[in-house]
């Protein structure tokens, strides 16, 4: 990226104001951080699907109080206690999936190399510096790269994304981690040089038709001989769509990322 698209997206971000606060480049955010994000950056899509729990329940309220009908009154008692059901599900999975068990993921890295020379890269669409710390616990000896592969020229089209970058800023608190930033989708280590590339959450917003593919090929080519591509991301289920809403129809499904890495890479 250019100086001046450098200093382009450094002015815009300064232009947003959150009330949720941000990272400290000197501390490792908690678990309940990252959950309290995870809540605040689905701020919209919550209030998006109240709205339309509101238009329906709101007038069968009102019509059965006026005209005297109990049926569309309870109908809209009924509704509401399904829309609070349905919150209560969506943030206990936001915890599940970004609060305490979150840490539970990572040691499937384990075995991914020699613990006295274990070099990792970490890549994902947005800040992937979670993963990098919970890597670096499994993996004590291992120097992380945590590579910042969001290239995509402006802002996000997804405000949720935008608000993640806007937040978490590269760590310098674990002298194991190195925050990195990708080039056009190059990344910036020398072939052959990591015994595992981890891909994790948010690796979907990265565009198919030829970004994905030239991050992966990337992957490829750092990979030392043996070495392992690891990716995590959210699935396209029931237990998602309850959790995210329909929001999570632009989530690559797991047969889409099954016939990409095995069409078009060797993993």
């Amino acid at each position: 990226m250019s100086h001046a698209n450098a200093s382009a997206n450094v002015k815009a971000n300064a232009t947003r104001v959150h009330w949720f606060p941000g990272t400290v480049a000197e501390q490792r955010p908690s678990a309940w951080w990252y959950w309290g994000r995870a809540v605040y950056v689905s701020r919209r899509d919550y209030w998006r699907i109240t709205r339309y729990f509101l238009a329906v329940g709101i007038p069968l309220g009102v019509i059965g109080v006026l005209f005297h009908l109990p049926l569309a009154f309870w109908a809209a008692m009924a509704l509401a206690e399904i829309g609070l059901v349905l919150l209560a599900y969506s943030l206990f999975g936001l915890y599940r999936m970004y609060g305490h068990p979150r840490s539970g993921l990572c040691p499937a890295a384990r075995g991914t190399g020699s613990p006295e020379r274990a070099r990792h890269s970490c890549g994902s669409a947005h800040r992937h510096v979670r993963h990098a710390f919970l890597l670096s616990d499994v993996l004590p000896e291992a120097k992380i790269q945590s590579v910042d592969c969001w290239n995509v020229e402006g802002k996000s089209p997804e405000e949720a994304v935008q608000d993640v970058r806007d937040l978490e800023v590269p760590p310098k608190s674990n002298p194991r981690i190195e925050p990195l930033k990708a080039n056009h989708f190059t990344i910036p280590l020398a072939d052959a040089s990591c015994d595992a590339v981890c891909f994790g959450f948010g690796t979907h917003e990265i565009p198919t038709g030829g970004a994905r593919e030239k991050l992966f090929a990337e992957a490829i080519r750092i990979l030392k001989p043996g070495g392992k591509v690891l990716l995590f991301e959210h699935g396209w289920d029931a237990h998602n769509y309850v959790i995210f809403g329909p929001v999570i129809h632009h989530v690559t499904k797991r047969q889409d990322w099954d016939n990409f890495c095995g069409n078009d890479l060797t993993i």
